[in-house]
């Protein structure tokens, strides 16, 4: 499974795009590396290797910048949604509700003692991970918008 997301998008000036892509490639490449580092960290504290595929299935993203957007693809296996959701064998996309898997005597009959939990290696981290890399971007942004009156200003005074 891969996760892509479109991270950014810059803004256009007079006499073409900025230099937004560049600005901000840094940031990106070490954020998308912590990421990894941060799901690999949060699997671990969670207990969540009994055969240890989804961790090593875990690829470093893939960042990919245009003149118009920056691109970030991630890559592990697809069962690890479903450890994140806590959902996987027995839970189906339109089922009304009555799953079999979660009636005690069904879960006694075939020695299922233990529900399936959410373990949320993956939603948590990611979402406080892009509030930060959007306050870091708009930071950015704002010191490439500064600069732009700097060079106005500039020009102004010749």
């Amino acid at each position: 499974m891969g996760y892509n997301k479109r991270l950014a998008t810059p803004q256009k000036q007079a006499g073409g795009w900025t230099n937004y892509s560049e600005a901000v490639r840094p940031f990106i490449e070490a954020w998308t590396d912590k990421m990894v580092e941060i799901w690999g960290d949060r699997m671990e504290q969670m207990n969540i290797h009994d055969t240890g595929a989804l961790s090593s299935s875990l690829e470093e993203g893939r960042v990919s910048f245009g003149d118009e957007q920056i691109d970030a693809t991630f890559k592990f296996l697809l069962y690890g949604i479903y450890v994140d959701l806590g959902t996987g064998n027995g839970y189906t996309r339109g089922n009304p509700g009555d799953l079999r898997i979660l009636d005690p005597a069904y879960r006694l009959e075939h020695g299922l003692t233990n529900m399936r939990k959410r373990r949320p290696w993956f939603n948590t981290p990611w979402y406080i991970s892009v509030q930060v890399m959007k306050e870091k971007l708009a930071s950015i942004a704002g010191d490439h918008f500064v600069g732009l009156f700097d060079t106005l200003n500039e020009r102004e005074r010749k």
